[in-house]
């Protein structure tokens, strides 16, 4: 495990007593954004990709640019976070609520203890020994007014790469047409090697398991598949030439596992393809000083290049290795950093190929790095919020917006709302939160609910999860 995928794992845990001041200080600084899982396989690895300045001009003397509008829908209620009063519920507990006449909540209330976690649409929890041990592992659906209990299977597996041998069991069910899947990762830290699993989209018979070792500088990964009903491993890179870019640090997957994006921190970016058996370099495929690559829908690449006088902006190019098309949508984008002096330019969020735009006026609009076409969300500036947040759904058609500055305590987002970029509406709640809730993470349950995950009292024990469908 690296020190990314950590930090990441950190979040889905219910610390003990003794980690809440060290929780308390990591909240103080910025929210990170996560990347959706939309393509199999991503891990936490992805380096920024926020870059650099002459994007603003451009717009505003091309007014084709702007080809769509999101409209702002700020509705007059504010979210009235219900208090956790009475007691503490044996069971998980969920009432829910519409606020606004239109973002449905439900509020869940989970029983003392640790490891509850959420993700893939499903709320889950470990039931573990004295020494960490798993033993057993829950799953439930939260739908409508009522938390229902789904079956869990378990898949056992042995593993063998670079002379480490993994051998664990995985949980997992399949809830309306998704898996969800969860391992523990009995190595550790200590024993400088990890592992862990991740979905694959479409597909209910196998997940993809990735293998590491090392931390920080000498951190390596490699994926295998495995297969849930016999247990299976599968060498996904075997005879690709995939050693080109060893030792990889992140592999992107397509949807359908032909083809894989694999980066290392010390070889640069290369595009695998499976079918052809073959790796290459994708600096000697398009000519291009490449400083990132990610995976849009279908095949098509994003690439980012650095540009400008000193090298702090950032062109973008798509590229469709079949054709070996390369086309440049965006050049000359600017850096958005919140907390520097330049509160504006661009920021890459992961998932469906978009990126956000903030103009000096603090404007916003969504960039569509596929096709190079701009959606102004309209009536809405940054300008008043504090430390704001995008974090994409895992399609890529969804973008969660939050800001903080509540008088609660951890996050204190105080607005949330959601840019439905299909629909072209963005909704913004305000949300009263009661100092009684400590708010520690923030994300997407699925496809359309939003997740914010806090607890409810000072030993970190009494824990809440908050849905939010808008």
């Amino acid at each position: 495990m690296n020190w990314e995928e950590y930090k990441g794992a950190l979040d889905r845990l219910t610390p003990p007593p003794e980690l809440k001041g060290r929780i308390q200080a990591s909240l103080e600084a910025p929210a990170p954004v996560s990347r959706p899982r939309r393509r199999a396989g991503l891990t936490a690895l992805a380096a920024a990709a926020v870059l650099a300045c002459t994007f603003l001009a451009a717009m505003a003397a091309s007014p084709e640019l702007r080809t769509a509008v999101l409209t702002l829908f700020r509705l007059e209620e504010a979210e009235q976070v219900p208090l956790p009063t009475g007691d503490w519920p044996e069971e998980p507990e969920l009432t829910q609520s519409t606020v606004g006449q239109q973002v449905e909540a439900q509020y869940i209330r989970l029983p003392d203890g640790f490891s509850w976690s959420y993700g893939d649409n499903v709320l889950s929890r470990a039931e573990r020994a004295d020494d960490g041990t798993v033993l057993d592992f829950h799953y439930w659906a939260a739908e409508g007014d009522a938390l229902i209990p789904l079956e869990t299977r378990t898949t056992d597996f042995t593993a063998v790469w670079d002379g480490m041998t993994y051998t664990d069991t995985v949980y997992w069910c399949n809830y309306a047409g998704a898996l969800s899947c969860y391992c523990s990762g009995t190595a550790g830290m200590a024993l400088d090697y990890d592992y862990h699993v991740s979905s694959i989209s479409g597909r209910t018979d196998a997940v993809l398991l990735t293998l590491s070792q090392g931390s920080q500088m000498d951190y390596r990964q490699y994926p295998v598949l495995l297969d849930l009903e016999s247990g299976e491993i599968t060498d996904l890179l075997e005879g690709t030439g995939w050693e080109a870019a060893a030792p990889l640090t992140e592999v992107q997957w397509t949807d359908d596992l032909s083809a894989a994006i694999l980066s290392s921190d010390r070889t640069g970016w290369y595009y695998c393809d499976r079918a052809a058996n073959t790796t290459a370099s994708l600096n000697e495929l398009t000519g291009l000083e490449v400083s990132s690559a990610y995976l849009a829908e279908d095949s098509t690449l994003i690439l980012l290049t650095l540009s400008g006088p000193q090298g702090d902006c950032c062109d973008v190019w798509t590229y469709q290795p079949d054709s070996g098309t390369l086309t440049q949508t965006f050049s000359q984008l600017p850096v958005y950093q919140r907390h520097e002096e330049q509160p504006w330019g661009f920021q890459f969020f992961f998932g469906g190929g978009r990126g956000i735009y903030v103009a000096k006026d603090s404007s916003v609009s969504v960039l569509d790095l596929v096709t190079g076409e701009t959606t102004a969300v309209e009536g809405f500036t940054l300008a008043q919020w504090d430390t704001p947040t995008f974090i994409a759904n895992p399609s890529g058609t969804k973008v969660l917006f939050a800001s903080y500055g509540g008088q609660a305590d951890g996050l204190g987002i105080s607005s949330l709302g959601v840019m439905d970029l299909e629909q072209g509406a963005f909704t913004l709640l305000d949300r009263d939160s009661d100092a009684s809730l400590y708010e520690a993470s923030l994300g997407w349950f699925d496809e359309d609910r939003v997740a914010i995950w806090g607890y409810a009292s000072e030993d970190f024990t009494q824990t809440c999860l908050y849905l939010y469908r808008f």
